[in-house]
């Protein structure tokens, strides 16, 4: 088995976060690169926005450079490590998003935390892990929250 590529995808929760140590383990043992990705959902136009004299565009793009600079962040306190690290922002689906990345690069490994939902929360919104698992070309370790004590 060969692992070179690992992707990391979040959603810069503490619950996302939990897979960070397993994706740095699996790159130092098998020499991988990491590339973390945190995918931007398309935000609906609100009509509020034009009101305080701001366009969709100005604030995609201040979403975009907040979420780079927690994405950034986050790396640098949980992803200390000597292999290649790269961090990717995207915009849409998320589910959509990861699995046309892991495509694109070629992936080998997506490593991903849950937020273990359940009951009517899951219903409603679903679970992107599990999309991700049923869609993903490579295999996808899941990783649960760390239980907070």
């Amino acid at each position: 088995m060969k692992i070179k590529r690992i992707l990391l995808p979040t959603d810069l929760s503490t619950a996302s976060i939990s897979a960070f140590k397993y994706a740095k383990s699996l790159a130092e043992k098998y020499g991988a690169s990491i590339y973390v990705l945190h995918v931007l959902e398309n935000i609906p136009p609100v009509l509020a926005i034009h009101a305080l004299d701001l366009t969709i565009e100005k604030v995609e793009r201040n979403m975009e450079e907040n979420a780079k600079a927690q994405l950034e962040k986050i790396v640098k306190e949980n992803l200390k490590t000597k292999n290649k690290v790269q961090i990717f922002i995207r915009k849409g689906l998320v589910d959509e998003e990861i699995i046309k990345f892991a495509d694109e690069k070629k992936v080998d490994l997506i490593v991903m935390g849950t937020h273990g939902r359940t009951g009517i929360e899951y219903t409603l919104l679903g679970s992107i892990a599990e999309k991700i698992v049923r869609k993903a070309k490579c295999p996808v370790l899941t990783v649960k929250p760390e239980k907070q004590s």
